[in-house]
């Protein structure tokens, strides 16, 4: 009998101990979780916004993407997250029959910035977003041809892109990246323009080294690739 009560104290006291540590550990998630939920929105709190204002078949812009934008973002993507606008120095006009364009490199160009409009509208991962644009002002001089390829390369809908890029969709998103382009104060005159939290200062420097500019802006922590 007296045995018995031994080994009754015993697995109470065992169930007891689990329990105690079973409450500690549901604890201690819910703490680290919410440490983490905390730590990423203060990481997004102080991501530097870069906004990229561009032409699909500018020399420039393309450099800038592919040597600049692409690389930074790839070493620091904890650090900011960008927009693009392609539009740059075209011109809209709009009457009862549709909206048209004037690019400065031409028709083809149009084409281009509306493939570039769609692209940012239907790819929303932004790392496959970033890749479908760089590819795409990579082959400037094809833009249809290069649009299809690109979009397989980062697992887009290209159906989709394309339908929206010949349509009055992409258009009306041309149009609205036009007048936020017309819209910059100080108004652009070189393309592209690169703005860091609604700040076009430094151009020369942050076309030259984005990522040195961009970690000198940056609030948070700076992670090795900033030091």
């Amino acid at each position: 009998m007296a045995q018995r009560r031994v080994v009754y104290f015993i697995i109470r006291g065992m169930l007891f101990f689990l329990a105690i540590f079973g409450l500690w550990r549901m604890i201690s998630l819910i703490s680290e979780n919410s440490n983490a939920i905390n730590k990423e929105d203060e990481l997004k709190d102080n991501h530097v916004l870069v906004e990229v204002y561009y032409e699909s078949m500018c020399p420039d812009s393309k450099y800038f993407i592919k040597h600049q934008l692409v690389p930074a973002f790839e070493k620091i993507p904890e650090v900011f997250d960008f927009r693009l606008v392609p539009y740059g120095k075209a011109k809209t006009t709009e009457n009862s029959t549709g909206i048209f364009f004037s690019c400065q490199h031409f028709e083809l160009e149009c084409l281009g910035n509306k493939i570039h409009a769609c692209g940012i509208k239907y790819i929303t991962n932004r790392s496959r977003q970033l890749r479908f644009a760089s590819c795409l002002i990579n082959n400037i001089r094809n833009p249809q041809s290069a649009g299809e390829s690109c979009a397989h390369e980062v697992n887009a809908n290209w159906d989709e892109i394309e339908k929206c890029s010949n349509s009055k969709e992409g258009s009306e998103l041309l149009k609205a990246y036009g007048e936020e382009t017309h819209n910059l104060t100080p108004s652009v005159t070189f393309i592209p323009t690169v703005v860091l939290d609604k700040n076009q200062g430094h151009q020369k420097d942050i076309l030259k080294n984005l990522l040195k500019e961009v970690c000198s802006k940056y609030a948070g922590d700076k992670p090795p690739s900033c030091l």
